[in-house]
């Protein structure tokens, strides 16, 4: 009889601890998720005692908001802190499963101990696989990151606790949690389901840049280039500016120089430029001006006379203008602000003398220049006739070489001829009567006229 007690005794023992004692459930988190449940199993262990703040929900909004989250959407999932009570879940039996969250702490060296309680007012029911996903931010999109799974079956309270790699989380700010009941480990759905983030202990901030970049170098600038270049921060972005406006900008290559277009500015512009890294922090500024390198026009000239001294034209504005003889400078002088220029000579050329203008820019920009040949402006002298007879039949005597002589009787060319290479002619006319006056005019090829020589024919 004693011996039938002892053994109903150690049943009833055994009975109770199997009912009270809760469940400490440790699992490691797996990398490749099976549709909307995973694949491992948490092991119940010894029991522990862990301090859980037990704070039921004050309505059930919470629930109800819960079924219309998005496990893949960032700010569907509350912040819950240490201890903190999150939702109930209903089995497929409606059995209530209360979910805690305990904590994040230190595992070992390289992982984590992410804590949370399931509690329920019954041991035995039908949807016992719990299973905690993990998540990832990137951008407010998560993406899937592991699970763990744990078989809650026969406990009241379960202490269910996640081993998670510290380096998998290590920028994440905050750890997502996604809680699933099923009915077993392979089930290809969730009964219910409940979200929420947690601070991550070991989240490593990103180092902060806030040093601005050194101001760029720039090369020269031309009034002819489309192409700027430099040095600056490696991989940096350099902008170029005038006023407000950009007019051009280029990354810096890994050792730092730069090349980009910029459409032609024109001389003496100011263009501004700075670099900007790739945290936004901004350089000081660099001006530049832009430089001349465009030739002015060919001068134009109006006609040079052998008679004048004077030369006179339109070039740049402030140009200076240069007379040359071939490599003799004749004269000089400055174009006014207008561009146009008065220049005089040392002294007055031949008659058909080559002569080049040339302008220079003051940035000392020398254009092509402008050919002139000397004009014949001066007449020539007058003739030397010899006697004219009523008996001669021509009119003789010496004139400018080449120029024509030009014999009139009042208004009727009576006799004409050409000044040979002695300087001489011989024009035929009619006999004329005694006391005609005639009029001899010497013209040269530039059309030049002498005064009139008069002879009476005797």
């Amino acid at each position: 009889m004693r011996a039938l007690k002892t053994l109903f005794c150690s049943l009833a023992v055994a009975f109770m601890l199997f009912v009270i004692v809760p469940s400490v459930a440790f699992g490691q988190t797996n990398d490749l998720p099976k549709q909307s449940v995973s694949k491992a199993n948490g092991q119940p262990k010894q029991s522990v005692s862990k301090t859980i703040i037990k704070t039921p929900p004050k309505s059930p909004l919470i629930k109800s908001l819960a079924k219309t989250q998005s496990y893949t959407d960032a700010t569907d999932y509350p912040l819950v802190t240490n201890g903190q009570y999150v939702d109930y879940l209903y089995d497929s039996y409606y059995t209530v499963h209360d979910i805690y969250f305990g904590s994040v702490s230190n595992y070992s060296s390289d992982k984590m101990d992410i804590q949370v309680t399931e509690d329920s007012d019954y041991y035995y029911y039908k949807d016992s696989i719990v299973s905690i996903e993990y998540y990832k931010n990137n951008g407010g999109v998560l993406s899937y990151a592991g699970y763990t799974q744990f078989d809650t079956y026969g406990y009241y309270t379960n202490y269910l606790h996640s081993t998670v790699p510290k380096a998998d989380f290590s920028n994440q700010q905050y750890i997502y949690l996604r809680v699933g009941l099923s009915e077993t480990e392979y089930d290809t759905y969730y009964s219910d389901t409940t979200l929420f983030k947690v601070k991550n202990p070991y989240y490593v901030p990103p180092v902060v840049d806030t040093t601005p970049p050194a101001k760029p170098t720039v090369r020269t600038i031309s009034d002819k280039d489309t192409t700027v270049s430099g040095t600056a921060e490696a991989n940096s972005t350099v902008y170029a500016k005038v006023g407000t406006t950009t007019i051009g900008y280029g990354k810096a290559s890994s050792t730092g120089s730069y090349s980009f277009t910029i459409s032609p500015q024109k001389a003496g512009t100011i263009v501004t430029f700075y670099a900007k890294d790739a945290a936004g922090n901004v350089s000081g500024n660099v001006s530049v001006k832009v430089i001349d390198k465009t030739a002015p026009a060919k001068p134009t000239v109006y006609s040079i006379g052998d008679n004048q001294t004077i030369v006179i034209g339109k070039t740049e504005a402030n140009a200076k203008v240069v007379i040359k003889a071939g490599t003799t400078v004749l004269g000089q002088g400055t174009a006014i602000s207008t561009g146009s220029f008065t220049v005089k000579m040392t002294a007055a050329q031949k008659a058909n003398t080559s002569l080049t203008v040339y302008a220079t820019d003051m940035a000392g920009n020398q254009s092509v220049g402008t050919a002139v040949k000397v004009l014949d402006k001066t007449p020539p002298v007058a003739p030397t006739v010899n006697k004219v007879t009523y008996l001669s039949k021509s009119v003789t005597g010496t004139g400018e070489k080449s120029s024509t002589i030009y014999i009139y009787k009042g208004t009727a060319l009576i006799g004409k001829a050409t000044v040979d290479a002695y300087g001489k002619f011989n024009a035929a006319i009619a006999a004329q009567p005694k006391g005609t006056k005639l009029e001899v005019i010497s013209m040269d090829s530039a059309y030049n006229q002498s005064k009139s020589v008069y002879v009476t024919v005797y």
